[in-house]
């Protein structure tokens, strides 16, 4: 890796999160493949990072110009319809230190990133679908979604709504613990 940052140091890590793949059914992305892809569009430093679509790389270009880039290839080579957000990672990293439920368990605090801002009404349905201790709040960014499930997420109606709330906008969710992990990886 460092060999292509030394080329080009003025284009950030990004991380491209890919929504609902290798969850079961035939949404199935083998990362082996996906860093393939990736690096077929000219992608320079890819890697990946456990089995649920996390894609770090290096790329000139717009984040939404990007992601419709690679859900246009993953299309293509793979035959499945992938949503995909991008990040920096120092943006991941701004998220992760302004998260405001940070203090809960990280394998039950999420970060939720869309490709568009979340509107009031998406705001108000998020919040309506929290219950018990549940929290939720849209970050300053306005893209971005913060969520605790003190109880777990198996049977939260917020769980179950986080991204669907947010229409027209698309996103996807990691815990804490898999955004903490994306930002050591990206090293920006």
């Amino acid at each position: 890796m460092s060999r292509d940052r030394e080329q080009a140091p003025s284009v950030p890590t990004r991380v491209a999160l890919l929504r609902g793949v290798n969850l079961g059914g035939g949404r199935t992305v083998p990362m082996a493949r996906l860093r393939e892809v990736a690096a077929g569009l000219g992608w320079q430093d890819v890697a990946t990072h456990l089995q649920s679509g996390n894609l770090l790389f290096r790329a000139e270009g717009a984040p939404g110009e990007l992601a419709a880039e690679l859900s246009t290839a993953l299309r293509a080579e793979l035959g499945i319809a992938v949503d995909v957000v991008i990040r920096t990672g120092a943006e991941l990293r701004a998220l992760l230190a302004a998260h405001p439920f940070a203090d809960g368990d990280p394998s039950r605090t999420v970060l939720a990133c869309c490709d568009r801002p979340v509107g009031e009404l998406a705001a108000r349905r998020l919040a309506d679908l929290a219950t018990g201790a549940e929290r939720v709040r849209v970050a300053d960014t306005g893209t971005d979604i913060y969520a605790a499930f003190p109880h777990g997420q198996a049977a939260s109606k917020l769980a179950a709504g986080l991204v669907t709330s947010v229409r027209p906008a698309t996103g996807t969710a990691r815990n804490l613990r898999t955004i903490a992990k994306l930002v050591e990886l990206a090293g920006d």
